[in-house]
């Protein structure tokens, strides 16, 4: 993604980043759903939350809470909660050797 031009920040205008999300809105299935309607929104479905930081959560809430409500307390365990729309990469997620499934959630807390 690329910022656009910001007159009264100059230095944010043309600035490239890398949010990691689509920022849309997915079926995440019925075990995280709250069946609460927002706007337009099901209550089985979400923003795509930017993972941008994500490591910092531990650093900066002590103890990590994940996901829209917090359920969960490790990024393996809020990869593990996702169904609808994610199911086949919590499937793919699963399936990795230990020391892949290591390697992403390390990237995840560098990002």
């Amino acid at each position: 993604m690329q910022t656009g031009v910001d007159v009264t920040v100059p230095q944010l205008s043309n600035q490239r980043t890398h949010p990691y999300t689509d920022l849309l809105l997915h079926d995440m299935g019925d075990a995280l759903a709250d069946n609460r309607p927002d706007y337009l929104a099901t209550g089985k479905e979400w923003r795509t939350s930017p993972l941008w930081e994500i490591g910092l959560f531990q650093k900066t809430n002590v103890v990590p809470y994940y996901l829209h409500d917090g359920r969960a307390r490790t990024l393996e365990e809020a990869i593990l909660w996702h169904g609808g729309e994610a199911e086949k990469s919590k499937q793919l997620f699963m399936q990795l050797s230990k020391t892949d499934r290591d390697k992403l959630i390390k990237f995840l807390n560098s990002v």
